[in-house]
């Protein structure tokens, strides 16, 4: 799921988001600054940035193995260690519990997509936009499909305007936890922080002591020592250029520049390539760290940049053709991608699992319209896949949608679906069917996933996830986050609704 990021706007810049987004503003003299804007919302998901060479900062900064791509990138994508050094986690069985205390064949489907998730995490991933691994995982998808006895094909595109994000976690702090910081989303509470690399962008990963040093200046050096530290540093008076000048002269491996303003992400472009990983974070969320530090709290962060993923990406299509000449057409959509170092169990593992047991359970039904499965590459760098699809549509084929229902990040926590009124009513009712529960939700003012360009072309829509969100887009999106019922409920709810919509055709 890409997060504060429509990373369209960004190049027209980070979750969804699943799981961003950007117009160039200027707010202290010599800046141009890259400021994501949530067009239906945000993947912590900014400017697409031109990959230079990576520099290798000092301390504890890694330069990742060469990420295998389709086609070779204008610059090598780093990787730190900890990201293949992460020890597998022990595949969770579906709790004995969870499975006697409700219907059998919600215990069938539970078992089934959890099953498959745990699978693709494992054995599939990561799934990087425009890698070796992402076509690898298309493969399978059009294998499984097409032994559904679906009419499977390949759209293939190409991402040119990836964008680089990151993320700040906080690891340790005086009582050994660090400070309660947010996750710059209001559902969120967490030690994690989506962070805005400004541009020339390094990727890789650094940890250290946090350091506040003010607006940056010399003056706000004086007394601070930051070798082999990272500042954090407000944001006004001097440009990015200068702060981050100013933090490597003196030691430091990073610098972490928080917001004057009450926006959520903002992005930068330095005259010239930084010596240390730069990059901006939300006003309330450097205010915490600030106080924190400035209560004597000692913190340590882990600052994660994920390099772009530039390269060939496509999407896999999969219809259940009715031989319905202009028959009405429902798309069931789920992203297959991850993001970089990321097994990707709940973003976005989950969604196509769910889709893939949908799909197995409609495989021999007769529907009043075309049943499309797309499972849409490239989501994390910027909605690229679901976009491309979308945009390709002529208006005869967007007519022909009666609705989209997307599936993203449904492993872990509680149900809820927003959208299409008359979509979201028929999804609780008829999960309340099931002993399923499912919340109705606003829309994302943080974040965006794939309804996002068929909304664009007026195509009703329904988004399904579950609003335990912590750990997607980061190495810890494994399997022990992952739960068994929500996946089971999202597949129950889907196959009602796709019931629902039959009927209300049929009648």
């Amino acid at each position: 799921m890409e997060f504060v990021r429509d990373w369209r706007l960004v190049a027209a810049p980070v979750l969804g988001a699943a799981l961003m987004l950007v117009g160039v503003v200027g707010c202290e003299a010599g800046e141009e600054v890259v400021e994501p804007t949530v067009e239906a919302a945000a993947a912590a998901t900014i400017v697409p940035d031109t990959p230079t060479a990576v520099v290798e900062p000092t301390a504890t900064a890694f330069a990742a193995p060469e990420p295998t791509a389709t086609t070779v990138a204008t610059a090598v994508p780093t990787a730190p260690p900890t990201a293949t050094s992460v020890p597998p986690t022990e595949t969770v069985d579906v709790e004995d519990e969870i499975t006697a205390e409700i219907d059998p064949y919600l215990a069938s489907l539970t078992d089934r997509t959890y099953e498959l998730t745990i699978m693709l995490a494992e054995e599939l991933s990561p799934r990087q936009s425009a890698t070796e691994e992402e076509l690898e995982a298309a493969m399978y998808l059009l294998a499984e499909m097409e032994e559904l006895g679906y009419e499977v094909e390949i759209q293939d595109f190409d991402v040119t305007e990836a964008n680089a994000a990151g993320s700040i976690e906080v690891i340790a702090g005086v009582d050994s936890s660090g400070p309660n910081v947010k996750f710059s989303r209001p559902d969120g509470d967490t030690a994690r922080i989506f962070f805005v690399p400004f541009e020339p962008v390094i990727t890789g990963e650094i940890e250290g002591e946090l350091v506040y040093v003010g607006l940056g200046d010399d003056a706000d050096y004086e007394s601070v020592d930051v070798e082999g530290k990272i500042a954090l540093i407000a944001r006004g008076n001097l440009t990015f250029e200068e702060k981050e000048t100013n933090a490597a002269e003196r030691g430091a491996i990073g610098a972490v520049v928080f917001n004057n303003q009450p926006r959520y992400y903002f992005g930068g472009r330095l005259e010239e390539e930084p010596d240390v990983f730069v990059g901006g974070i939300p006003r309330e969320d450097g205010v915490m760290l600030r106080d924190a530090l400035e209560d004597g709290e000692d913190v340590v962060v882990e600052l994660l940049v994920y390099p772009d993923g530039d390269g060939p990406s496509r999407n896999v299509i999969a219809e259940l053709n009715n031989d319905i000449d202009g028959d009405k057409v429902l798309v069931i959509g789920a992203h297959f991608d991850t993001t970089p170092w990321s097994p990707g169990a709940n973003d976005n593992g989950s969604g196509v699992a769910s889709a893939v047991i949908v799909a197995e359970e409609l495989a021999d039904d007769e529907l009043p319209f075309d049943l499309r499965f797309v499972f849409f590459g490239s989501e994390e760098t910027g909605l690229h896949g679901s976009n491309y699809y979308a945009g390709e549509l002529s208006q005869a084929e967007v007519d022909r949608i009666v609705a989209m229902v997307n599936l993203d990040v449904v492993a872990t926590g509680d149900l809820e679906v927003f959208g299409d009124e008359e979509l979201t009513g028929y999804a609780v009712e008829v999960a309340g069917e099931y002993g399923v529960e499912v919340a109705l939700a606003e829309p994302f003012e943080w974040g965006a996933s794939d309804y996002l360009g068929f909304d664009e072309r007026e195509v009703p829509f329904i988004m399904f996830y579950a609003d335990e969100l912590d750990y997607i887009n980061h190495p810890s999106d494994t399997v022990e986050h992952v739960e068994a019922e929500p996946l089971g409920g999202t597949v129950a709810t889907v196959l009602g609704l796709v019931q629902e919509l039959a009927d209300s055709i049929e009648e």
